[in-house]
């Protein structure tokens, strides 16, 4: 077992970890409803105990869940005994699914914990179909807000112990999706005031 695999097995022991309680959560669902395909076959890359895969199942779509956590995904399997999930890091190439095989991959509020981000979506690519899309969230950060964090909660918010290792803009996102084969089709802000957005939802066509 790796560090990172302890880590999140320590993290999902926890009562009520932060993906299971975070308000945001149903807002992210709906705008994944609204961009997902009729009956797509969708990948869920950090699926944690497995909510979404089992409510993408029950709006009709194919649904999978990895996850880098074991103690995850036996806890996704025992709440969702009819759902499919696997073991195994987003950061860990190739993903042990059959390529080009999805419609669309979906990443919740994971990009900013990984080290090596760019794993996540090379590994998109290659199970999706071409023209599939790739939905991701993570935290917003802008200059305003980045303003704000320096002044009011720096400590706090780039805590040298915490689990957020990468923090991104629009426009390094945007980036960082043009290098890895897709094309930006959807941007939008979650949560908060203007500027000082919690989340930012990210919708992207793999490109052929």
């Amino acid at each position: 077992m790796t560090e990172v695999e302890r880590y999140y097995d320590e993290y999902w022991q926890q009562e009520s970890p932060v993906p299971c309680s975070d308000p945001l959560t149903p807002t992210r669902v709906e705008r994944l409803r609204r961009v997902l395909p009729p009956k797509a076959r969708v990948l869920e890359a950090g699926c944690g105990s497995g909510d979404l895969v089992a409510f993408l199942a029950s709006a009709g779509h194919e649904a999978v869940g990895m996850d880098v956590s074991a103690r995850a995904v036996e806890l996704a399997s025992s709440r969702h005994p009819d759902a499919t999930f696997v073991h195994h890091s987003v950061e860990e190439l190739p993903w042990p699914v059959e390529a080009g095989s999805f419609d669309a991959v979906v990443s919740f509020e994971v990009l900013e914990h990984l080290l090596r981000p760019r794993r996540l979506l090379e590994g998109a690519r290659t199970a999706l179909r071409s023209g599939g899309q790739l939905v991701l969230t993570t935290p917003y950060h802008g200059l305003l807000k980045n303003l704000a964090i320096v002044v009011a909660a720096f400590d706090r918010h780039f805590a040298v112990e915490g689990d957020h290792l990468r923090f991104f803009s629009d426009r390094a996102l945007r980036r960082l999706l043009e290098d890895t084969g897709f094309e930006l089709v959807r941007l939008e802000h979650l949560g908060r005031a203007r500027w000082l957005w919690a989340d930012v939802f990210a919708s992207a066509r793999k490109r052929a």
